[in-house]
């Protein structure tokens, strides 16, 4: 009877240091995907809706992600975003919420430290009324 040995993992020593290894470079655009993502996670927060001329010309729809920019220095992520509360959920409760969740989500998914989240809320969209059938 015969054996088949697996092979054995590389040694620790034939492995280059963990500095001479190279880098992993996240794209700034997929640093804004997940932040948007992130904010839609949030309970009753949703993308803003379109605006022309500094008026919205449609409701927030839950099928957009919020509008979000990304400044990067370094390891440092500042985001601005837009976003729409859906009311009567409380406007301040929600934003630290969505700070608060964005900045980890973007902190464990690509390694960066968010320094600080600008929310802009640009309306406060109520609720869809269940639709009302007449028999």
């Amino acid at each position: 009877m015969s054996s088949v040995a697996a092979p054995s993992p590389p040694a620790a020593a034939a492995r280059p240091a963990a500095g001479e290894r190279g880098t992993t470079t996240v794209a700034d655009r997929v640093i804004v995907a997940v932040a948007a993502r992130a904010a839609t996670e949030v309970p009753g927060v949703g993308a803003a809706g379109w605006r022309v001329l500094g008026r919205t010309v449609d409701t927030a729809r839950t099928d957009r992600v919020p509008w979000v920019v990304a400044t990067i220095a370094g390891d440092t992520v500042a985001l601005r975003m837009r976003l729409s509360v859906l009311y009567p959920t409380p406007v301040r409760a929600a934003t630290e919420r969505v700070r608060r969740h964005v900045a980890e989500r973007v902190s464990t998914l690509t390694g960066k430290t968010v320094g600080v989240v600008d929310i802009t809320v640009v309306s406060l969209p109520m609720p869809a009324a269940p639709r009302r059938v007449v028999r």
